[in-house]
């Protein structure tokens, strides 16, 4: 008699180990959940961006409005709805392009667009680039042309990401590390994410101690913990769908070792980074109490910055190991209408 097939990795430990430094950050959550997940649920269905009542019901177990209530904890109440708004259209492109093979130029170009509020004359509009614009005219309210600048860079890389993701799966190619490194920080949407704690907050950090080089090293490693944890916590998803564009697997083929012990690898990598991101946080705080004539706001922006990243690399680990989008592999999408992606061409009527 034949045993059940079992689901590739099931036997994989996913959780970081005790000792890991992840579990030393506060863990923290909005009180507005329920409002956020509402309106998550409503801008899909405005839009009509899901396939189907099952894409409906995965979004909703997904439980996408916790992401954000978990990493962004002190999100002010105004501010709810657009930043739900910018995650339930990464979400859905995600999807889009996780079986949809496109114009990924295209695309990206189409939504860049949207985002320079330059569409050409007569263009037609996606719903997904509808939402998009929608979002944005809510999310730039009382921001500066420097974050808007830096975040719709953010969304280029973001965009262009898909192309390569793409093309590894399309060849059954593992990425090799040092490549790997460049576009995972990319392909996980996270830098744009990290944007919107000065949206969440409603307190943007000056430019020039955004690009000061402890700032940045944070944002870096920050990211980089955050999509790293991803691909652990996702690894039996992928490895159930064929994807080959996970950290995880790239180790594994790297350094030539099992699955288990490249989960371990990774975790080792992750608590590296979040070492890296304390030693920048602390050089931070000293560059701050030091810098003459530096106005108090900014000194609070940029503190209220370093928590933000800090609750983002806890709170995408709490939420990660709670959402059925990475513990329950259905092989369900949000969406897979390409016609979200780019319109369907125009034909005479028959």
């Amino acid at each position: 008699m034949t045993g059940a097939a079992t689901e590739p990795g099931a036997d994989l430990r996913l959780a970081p180990p005790p000792w890991h430094p992840l579990r030393g950050l506060d863990s923290a959550i909005s009180p507005h959940v329920a409002e956020l997940e509402a309106h998550i649920i409503g801008w899909a269905d405005r839009y009509a961006l899901l396939d189907d009542a099952r894409a409906r019901d995965k979004l909703a177990r997904t439980r996408l409005g916790e992401l954000v209530a978990r990493t962004y904890p002190t999100i002010l109440p105004a501010r709810l709805e657009a930043v739900s708004g910018w995650f339930t259209w990464a979400f859905v492109i995600d999807d889009c392009f996780d079986r949809c093979a496109g114009q990924y130029d295209e695309t990206a170009a189409r939504t860049l667009r949207v985002l320079a509020g330059d569409r050409e004359p007569g263009a037609a509009e996606t719903r997904l680039e509808a939402q998009l614009a929608d979002v944005w005219h809510r999310l730039t309210a009382g921001m500066g042309l420097t974050w808007r600048t830096r975040f719709t860079q953010h969304m280029a890389h973001f965009l262009a990401a898909f192309k390569y993701e793409a093309f590894n799966r399309r060849t059954r190619r593992v990425p090799d590390l040092l490549g790997y490194r460049q576009l995972r920080r990319a392909s996980g949407g996270i830098t744009p994410s990290l944007d919107l704690i000065e949206v969440a907050s409603g307190l943007e950090v000056p430019a020039l101690l955004h690009e000061f080089e402890q700032t940045r090293a944070m944002f870096d490693r920050a990211a980089d913990v955050v999509v790293w944890v991803n691909d652990i916590v996702s690894l039996r998803k992928e490895l159930a769908a064929g994807e080959t564009t996970n950290g995880v697997l790239v180790l594994a083929a790297e350094r030539e070792i099992g699955l288990p012990e490249a989960v371990d690898a990774a975790y080792t990598l992750v608590a590296e980074q979040v070492k890296q991101f304390e030693d920048a946080e602390a050089e931070l705080e000293a560059l701050l109490s030091r810098w003459r004539g530096l106005e108090p706001e900014a000194v609070v922006a940029a503190r209220k910055f370093t928590d933000g990243m800090r609750a983002w690399m806890r709170g995408n680990l709490d939420w990660s190991f709670r959402s059925d989008r990475y513990q329950v592999t259905d092989g369900v999408l949000l969406s897979t209408d390409t016609s979200l992606l780019a319109p369907k061409p125009s034909g005479p009527e028959r």
